[in-house]
C-alpha cells in the first residue's frame, strides 16, 4: 500500500555533525544539557503538502469536538467516576456549577497519528500536559535546510508564544508552573524563551508557589513576587491534590479568574476513558468515532480476545505500562493483566490496529506523528519512531518536513 511519508537519506557524516552541533547550541541557548535528553534520527520524515493538510484538517476537527464535548463532561458530574477521575478531583469539579469553569486560554493539545492498514488512527489526545516542542519547532527547523526541497510545518514552540502573546499583551508576565522532577525538561526552558522571544516576562515556579487569593493566582519565591498575566501548566492537572491545602489547587479545576493553559478541567478529555461516556453527550464526535479505535473497559474483555486489544492506563503516559500481547515482554504483560484484574476501572482496552512500519536504512521503523492545535488551529508536529510497534519513551525523534509545491525529490 502506499504510505503518507517516506524516510529521507540520512545526513552525511560531516552534515550529522554540524547538524549536532548546531543542536546542541540550540539546546544551550534554552539553558538545557542534551545529552541525557536526545535520541535524534539523521534523517528526517518526508510528506506531501496534501497529506500534513489532511492531518492538519483532522487536528482542527478533533480539537473543536473535544472542546465541545469537555465543556459538557465538566458539568455531567454523574459521569465522572466512569472516566476513572480521582475522588478529590470529582468533588473539585463538582464546584464549576456554581463558581464557574477556569478561565482558559492559549488552548494547546497534541493528537497522536499512527498510519496502519486501514489508514489513519489516533491513539489519544494529549490535552493535560506535553512535550515535542523543542523537537517540532528548532530541532525541525534545523533539520530543513539539509532537504531543499522541503520545508518545515510551524513551529509548535513559537505558535504556543504567539497565542499567549495574544491573549496577554507585551510586557506580560507569564509564569510557567513545573514539575519539581522536570526541572531540566526541555519544552518549558524551550517555551520561555519563545515567550521572551514575543516581548513577555517569563519565570518558572514550583505549584506550592503558586498562591490563589479570591480565584486570582499569585506567585512568590525568594527572589520575587506578583500577579501573573497567565499561567501556563507544566504539572499534571491530577497531581495537583498532592498539594494538600484544598485552596491551593481547587481554582486550576473550578472558578480561577487568572488565565491558565491548560486549565486542569481539562482531565475530563485526557481520561483515557473517556470514549466510554460519548453516548450520553449531545456533543457530536463524528470525527473522534471514525479516528478512534473502538474503546472498551477491561472488565468487558472476554480472556480469549485479548490479543486483540491494546491495554492502557487512564493516566499513561508516553507509552508506559501499556500491554500489547506479542510486543509487551511477557513479564511485564502479565504484570499489567494482573493490575488491571485487580482495578478495572483505573484502565482501558484500545482496539488493536496494525501499524505500517516506514522502510529507513535502518531497518522498518512505526512511527507516531503528534500533531499541535493551539486555539484550535494546527501548529506543528512531532515525530517519534521505533523499532517495535510501541512508540514509548524509548523512541528515537525524528523531524517532519514537507514537500515545497512544486519542488523536487
Amino acid at each position: 500500500m502506499k504510505l503518507p511519508w517516506s524516510a529521507g537519506k540520512p545526513l552525511s557524516i560531516k552534515d550529522w555533525k554540524e547538524y549536532r552541533k548546531r543542536v546542541l547550541l540550540d539546546c544551550r541557548d534554552c539553558g538545557i544539557e542534551p545529552q541525557d535528553y536526545f535520541n535524534l534520527a539523521k534523517f528526517p520524515l518526508l510528506m506531501e503538502p496534501e497529506e500534513w493538510q489532511a492531518l492538519a484538517t483532522f487536528s482542527e476537527k478533533l480539537t473543536k469536538e473535544a472542546l465541545a464535548a469537555e465543556r459538557e463532561l465538566v458539568l455531567r458530574t454523574d459521569l465522572h467516576e466512569r472516566l476513572g477521575l480521582p475522588v478529590e478531583i470529582r468533588t473539585a469539579l463538582r464546584g464549576c456549577a456554581r463558581q464557574g469553569f477556569p478561565v482558559g486560554a492559549a488552548r494547546v493539545m497534541r493528537f497522536d497519528f499512527h498510519f496502519t492498514l486501514e489508514g489513519w488512527r489516533i491513539t489519544e489526545v494529549n490535552a493535560d500536559v506535553m512535550g515535542g516542542f523543542i523537537e517540532g519547532g528548532g530541532f525541525t527547523e534545523l533539520m530543513a535546510p539539509y532537504y531543499p526541497h522541503f520545508s518545515t510545518p510551524p513551529n509548535p514552540a513559537a505558535a504556543y508564544a504567539e497565542a499567549v502573546l495574544g491573549a496577554t499583551g507585551q510586557n506580560a508576565m507569564i509564569v510557567i508552573v513545573r514539575n519539581t522532577l522536570l526541572a531540566r525538561y526541555r519544552g518549558i526552558k524551550c517555551l520561555a524563551r519563545e515567550v521572551r522571544r514575543k516581548g513577555m516576562r517569563a519565570t518558572m515556579r514550583l505549584p506550592g508557589q503558586i498562591f490563589w487569593r479570591s480565584d486570582i493566582a499569585e506567585f512568590a519565591s525568594s527572589q520575587a513576587g506578583g500577579k501573573p498575566d497567565l499561567l501556563i501548566r507544566f504539572y499534571n492537572a491530577d497531581w495537583l491534590p498532592r498539594l494538600h491545602r484544598r485552596s491551593q489547587w481547587e481554582p486550576w479545576f473550578c472558578g480561577g479568574e487568572t488565565p491558565v493553559s491548560n486549565p486542569a478541567s481539562c482531565m475530563v478529555i485526557q481520561s483515557k476513558r473517556w470514549s466510554l461516556v460519548w453516548d450520553e453527550l449531545r456533543a457530536p464526535m463524528t470525527t473522534w468515532r471514525s479516528l478512534l479505535p473502538e474503546t472498551m473497559c477491561p472488565s468487558e474483555l472476554a480472556p480469549v480476545t485479548l490479543p486483540q486489544w491494546v491495554i492502557k492506563p487512564v493516566w499513561g503516559r508516553a507509552g508506559a505500562a501499556v500491554a500489547i500481547e506479542g510486543v509487551t515482554e511477557e513479564r511485564a504483560y502479565k504484570g499489567i493483566l494482573r493490575r488491571v484484574s485487580r482495578e478495572p476501572t483505573g484502565w482501558v482496552a484500545q482496539r488493536r490496529f496494525e501499524s505500517v512500519a516506514v522502510p529507513t536504512e535502518q531497518g522498518p521503523r512505526h512511527v507516531c506523528l503528534g500533531v499541535f492545535t493551539i486555539d484550535g488551529r494546527a501548529a506543528g508536529a512531532y515525530g517519534r519512531m521505533a523499532q517495535k510497534a510501541l512508540v514509548d519513551g524509548y523512541a528515537q525523534e525524528i523531524a517532519l518536513l514537507i514537500r515545497r509545491r512544486g519542488g523536487g525529490k
